[in-house]
């Protein structure tokens, strides 16, 4: 440790740092002798670049807490400090920033300048730390004030915060705040000012969100459409389905989602357009409201889907959509169906083989059934080669 005393860089501060949290008593007390020398021989940046271990020694077993929050962070917090602690204000590490501005909000001289550099801190934890700090010991014009800008902040639990800290002041222009809260990016955010405009019996949310997706007057139609997609009614259903062409990927799949929820569900209309557009989200939607599109789904519809309008995509779509079907439903639907041009024999086939490579899954299959279906393939009363009839037939026998 004498040696490190005489070396001052943000290695040694670092080392010795370490050492706060030894398992001999004796190392640790000259430990926190050498960090404190150090401390007043490292360069600003070298104090810097060691501190985000002094923040982790918080969270060590055998540290001296009474040492660690009495003499090293009250060194922070003297003015002598200030050029360090301004420094950690800007530093990489959000934990390191968190515990500068826990410090710098009980010493900083400039402490309302400081809650706005907060509030807008890209961590949450900074921010809610900021906002707490004003509504507990800021002046109301600074709360008013300060609260309208944290509407803005990164963190979505920090504007919600604010708008309601708002409400609870009534502030002037307090309707234009929650107007503009209802396009907010966070579903949270839209959602609490959804229900303050009801409580105030204000133009409701769901009013605003049609509105914007129809004239456009607030460039937010982004946030209107993900927004309407989660409160769509029935009303709704034709301004989403033209809207669907004319949107990138992602905001098809809030077109999407918000017709499913207008519909209470996918009709088989839907699942033809969303079956173009592939992906997660979409897949998830559909596969929520089977019941519905599958209800549709008939033997001549099913043939058709291979030449009038969907594309390969929307094909492979529909082939990993009829497995959530129960097995022998979708068995029953591929034996109804009866092709009648060459695609319509090459589809049908290919919908087989889709069939025959999940027909491994447990389903129940009571006797009558199995025999009927057995019956039903040995003489002949379906359209399918005699190879892949043998393939079904022995995958319902095994069944």
């Amino acid at each position: 440790m004498q040696m490190m005393r005489s070396v001052p860089s943000h290695l040694t501060l670092s080392c010795a740092l370490l050492r706060c949290n030894d398992w001999v008593a004796e190392v640790r007390a000259a430990a926190q002798d050498c960090v404190m020398s150090l401390l007043g021989q490292c360069a600003v940046q070298h104090v810097l670049a060691a501190w985000p271990v002094a923040v982790r020694l918080r969270h060590s077993q055998r540290v001296d807490r009474a040492w660690l929050e009495g003499t090293l962070f009250a060194w922070l917090s003297s003015p002598s400090s200030r050029i360090v602690l301004e420094g950690l204000l800007g530093h990489p590490d959000a934990r390191t920033r968190l515990m500068a501005y826990a410090v710098a909000l009980h010493s900083h001289p400039d402490r309302a300048a400081l809650r706005v550099r907060a509030i807008l801190d890209s961590d949450p934890h900074i921010s809610h730390l900021a906002l707490a700090d004003l509504l507990h010991h800021g002046e109301p014009a600074d709360v008013e004030a300060k609260c309208a800008l944290a509407l803005s902040a990164p963190a979505s639990g920090v504007r919600s915060a604010a708008l309601r800290a708002l409400v609870e002041r009534e502030v002037a222009g307090l309707d234009a705040h929650i107007e503009t809260a209802a396009f907010d990016r966070s579903r949270g955010v839209r959602r609490l000012a959804m229900w303050l405009l009801q409580q105030r019996q204000a133009t409701p949310a769901i009013a605003l969100w049609r509105d914007e997706l129809k004239h456009r007057r607030r460039a937010r139609w982004r946030e209107a459409l993900e927004a309407l997609a989660d409160h769509a009614e029935a009303e709704d259903m034709p301004a989403l389905r033209a809207l669907l062409p004319q949107v990138s990927a992602r905001h098809q799949r809030n077109c999407l989602r918000g017709w499913v929820r207008a519909e209470g569900g996918a009709r088989l209309a839907l699942l033809r357009e969303a079956l173009e557009k592939p992906g997660r989200t979409v897949n998830a939607l559909l596969a929520s409201a089977t019941v519905l599109w599958a209800a549709e789904l008939d033997p001549p519809r099913l043939l058709a889907f291979c030449h009038d309008g969907p594309s390969p995509v929307a094909q492979a779509g529909l082939l990993g959509q009829l497995t959530r079907l129960p097995l022998w439903q979708h068995l029953d639907l591929l034996l109804d169906a009866v092709p009648q041009r060459e695609d319509e024999r090459a589809w049908h086939l290919r919908l087989v083989h889709g069939w025959l490579r999940v027909s491994g899954q447990y389903s129940p299959l009571g006797a009558a059934r199995r025999q009927a279906l057995l019956s039903r393939l040995e003489e002949g009363r379906h359209s399918l080669p005699q190879n892949v009839a043998a393939q079904v037939r022995a995958a319902v026998h095994h069944a």
